[in-house]
């Protein structure tokens, strides 16, 4: 029999009682690092980018569903207060913008509001030339869906959305809705403009050189004043006017 390495082999195996070499034995297991211990491990640069990589949609689930409570408490809470007023600045042209705290604070507490009544103002900038943008189109249909529902009460504008507005019966005829007396302080403010039926009405109070108008930083040469007629608050945009004309 021709001896060889392979016999030689099978022969030790034979002698030593044994069919197959000795298997080594596996390497021990590493054992498992849980999540936070992992990223322990890391550098800080290499735990954002780990937790970026494998848990991105779980982080922006997480600040979705925190962005939905927050606007449903926040519409929750605004809905607990009543609005006294809401007045819509347009078309002021100062360097600085309009400075609301002359109605939201102290005509705020003139009326002596509770802490659930809200006086609200906005304030914005239309153009009624053939170079109108988008911002304007946006900015009248706001403005007409306020009007619509009765929500809008003032507006503070210049000649040229005064006498736009004014077109369209959007505004109380003041001669006829101001007390005598109101009149008879303010009587020389008043401002005419061309209605839908082409007549002319007091449609507005021009607010120049008042102090309310220089607190609030009014720009709009002239700050004129006007109330819409579909407005639900009539009593409180009365008292602003008495308010303008003795403060």
């Amino acid at each position: 029999m021709k001896i060889t390495e392979e016999t030689m082999r099978q022969q030790a195996l034979a002698e030593a009682g044994q069919t197959e070499p000795p298997q080594p034995s596996p390497p021990p297991e590493e054992p498992k690092l849980s999540e936070l211990e992992k990223l322990k491990a890391m550098s800080w640069k290499d735990r954002f980018w780990y937790i970026g990589a494998y848990y991105k949609f779980h982080i922006l689930a997480v600040f979705v569903a925190l962005f939905v409570i927050f606007a449903v408490g926040t519409s929750l809470y605004q809905s607990t207060f009543d609005t006294a007023l809401y007045c819509f600045f347009l078309n002021s042209r100062g360097e600085l913008p309009v400075d609301t705290a002359p109605l939201e604070e102290e005509f705020a507490a003139y009326l002596d509001l509770g802490k659930k009544e809200e006086i609200i103002t906005e304030s914005g900038f239309i153009s009624f030339d053939q170079a109108a943008s988008e911002y304007t189109y946006a900015m009248m249909a706001k403005i007409s869906a306020l009007v619509m529902a009765h929500d809008l009460d003032v507006v503070i504008a210049d000649p040229v959305c005064i006498d736009h507005y004014a077109s369209l019966d959007a505004f109380l005829d003041l001669e006829t809705f101001l007390p005598a007396e109101v009149l008879e302080e303010a009587g020389a403010r008043l401002y005419y403009a061309e209605t839908g039926t082409g007549e002319k009405a007091a449609v507005a109070l021009d607010l120049s050189g008042t102090a309310f108008a220089q607190a609030s930083g009014l720009q709009q040469d002239p700050p004129l004043l006007s109330i819409i007629s579909g407005s639900q608050r009539q009593d409180n945009a009365l008292a602003l006017i008495e308010y303008i004309y003795t403060h």
